[in-house]
């Protein structure tokens, strides 16, 4: 009986999450340029993306140690990370592009608090607060399947070039 109760409780709490989420945060779309989370250019808000890895902790980065890969500047808190990534980027960089993996697993792209992270078999994710930190804590795995799945849909389509950007002949 309290099984049922607590689960039905569970769901209205989710619920409550994103939408909390996506009125915090608000919703946004994802287009070519911004498939990445980096405002400005920078991923992660300027946080060290080696450092929840290597010290598991996050790290403010510096400016002073910086690297581009795939068009996103990171910043690094020592040049031993920034060595680190330069070795091997695709190990460090987040999940979905640096956006909420909690609102992810629901199909919507919501900015990020670098610090609501967690590594999970050496991948980062990052969320949008600790609301939705715990929530995706409830069901790591199971809301990890379905952000991926979501996420692939998602940047497919951002990536599909829009009529507008078609050169007509």
């Amino acid at each position: 009986m309290w099984f049922v109760f607590f689960k039905g409780m569970l769901k209205w709490a989710q619920l409550l999450a994103c939408v909390s989420i996506l009125a915090a945060c608000g919703k946004s779309y994802v287009t070519p340029e911004t498939v990445v989370n980096a405002k400005e250019g920078v991923g992660i808000k300027g946080y060290d993306p080696v450092a929840y890895h290597a010290a598991a902790k996050p790290a403010e980065g510096n400016a002073e140690q910086a690297y581009e890969y795939a068009g996103v500047t990171y910043h690094f808190s020592t040049a031993e990370n920034k060595n680190a990534f330069a070795l091997a980027p695709e190990k460090y960089i987040p999940a979905y592009g640096g956006y909420c993996a909690y609102a992810m697993s629901l199909g919507n792209v919501v900015d990020i608090n670098p610090k609501n992270w967690a590594v999970v078999d050496g991948q980062l994710y990052l969320n949008a607060n600790g609301f939705a930190q715990a929530l995706w804590n409830l069901d790591r795995q199971g809301n990890i399947q379905d952000a991926n799945r979501k996420w692939s849909a998602i940047k497919t389509k951002a990536l599909e070039p829009s009529p507008e950007n078609v050169n007509q002949q």
